[in-house]
């Protein structure tokens, strides 16, 4: 597999050079892209990035060239996001909870136990409804997504130190979360204390014990090797959690139409390809995490419903008093679309 891929991604870079030698110019425009992801092999959260490069190159005939600039070279992920809408640099991947503060209506795909499976979310986020979100996002705040993709998955609670088996474990854990508001009412609601702490410090929050636990997909979870400090984990899938590629508004709508187009067919090839990676990484990741040591549960539909019947109400509640109730309806229709859609209902 990792040959094959090799293979792909070489062959893609070949042909982006290859087209635009022969149609004899230099790039028309420029992409700057900088993520706080290190280039890391068959992963969620990077190859589908170098794939994206490859195939924005590949599909302008090498009018637009893609720099990426990796491992936080140009900042943390608060300050890319930044840098995207001032214009600095053109791209970054950050996760929902990183421009909450910026476009509350985001918190809308983090209602809790909302998605009963991958399939469920992928059909709203690439739906009517999540290309909506996409463009309300363009016009409120300056940053586009390209598309939504998976941040590892569905997150998870883990600890130190102690079992989890139910939401009654919950109560009483000084939660690390993102700075998402939703995200610590969540916490709140299961009886947690909910504490934002930047991604780059969470991995020495935990060991220095300023925080019992956190939450993530078991991909992300592997990322810094939380598996050091952190023995337990409930697979209560609290949230789907998603990432995406943003781009400057005003670079995007600066491209020619069918450079546009080329971007637009590149973003779902990127996509596929990283929820392809992350499934994997999930499955390869689970039996990693239990031959070091990790207690991992999987909690039955009763214990879930119990998570859900605790945490969604109180959320949702909260959440009417943050943005449009009506987009909340709007979500939850397009949920029950796409349950339907699937035979879940």
């Amino acid at each position: 597999m990792n040959i094959r891929l090799s293979r792909a991604l070489a062959v893609s870079a070949v042909a982006a050079w290859a087209v635009g030698a022969a149609l004899g110019h230099a790039a028309e425009f420029t992409m700057k892209f900088s993520s706080a992801t290190p280039e890391t092999e068959n992963s969620f959260a990077w190859t589908h990035l170098k794939v994206l490069k490859q195939e924005i190159e590949a599909r302008s005939g090498g009018q637009i060239e893609v720099e990426m600039y990796p491992g936080g070279q140009l900042g943390g992920i608060e300050s890319l996001v930044n840098q995207v809408r001032d214009g600095i640099i053109q791209a970054a991947d950050p996760a929902d909870g990183h421009f909450a503060p910026l476009f509350p209506d985001i918190q809308v795909f983090g209602i809790p136990y909302v998605f009963v499976s991958r399939e469920v979310a992928w059909r709203v986020l690439d739906g009517p409804f999540g290309e909506m979100m996409r463009d309300k996002m363009a016009e409120a705040t300056g940053l586009r997504p390209l598309f939504w993709t998976e941040n590892g998955g569905f997150r998870h609670y883990s600890v130190v130190g102690r079992e989890l088996r139910s939401a009654d474990d919950m109560a009483g854990i000084k939660m690390r979360t993102m700075n998402h508001p939703l995200h610590m009412e969540i916490a709140s609601s299961l009886g947690m204390s909910p504490t934002p702490i930047a991604w780059g410090e969470l991995y020495t929050a935990l060991q220095t014990g300023v925080v019992e636990g956190q939450e993530n997909s078991i991909p992300t979870f592997l990322l810094p090797k939380l598996y050091e400090v952190q023995d337990n984990i409930i697979l209560d899938g609290h949230v789907y959690s998603i990432n995406t590629v943003v781009v400057n508004e005003a670079w995007y709508q600066s491209l020619p139409e069918d450079l546009r187009a080329a971007v637009d067919q590149a973003a779902v090839i990127a996509r596929t390809t990283n929820r392809g990676l992350s499934i994997a990484n999930e499955i390869e990741g689970r039996a990693f995490l239990e031959e070091q040591g990790v207690t991992i549960y999987d909690p039955t539909a009763a214990e879930k419903a119990v998570f859900r019947e605790r945490a969604q109400p109180p959320a949702l509640e909260w959440l009417k008093t943050q943005i449009d109730p009506v987009l909340i309806d709007e979500m939850l229709a397009a949920v029950a679309e796409a349950e339907e859609y699937y035979g879940y209902r």
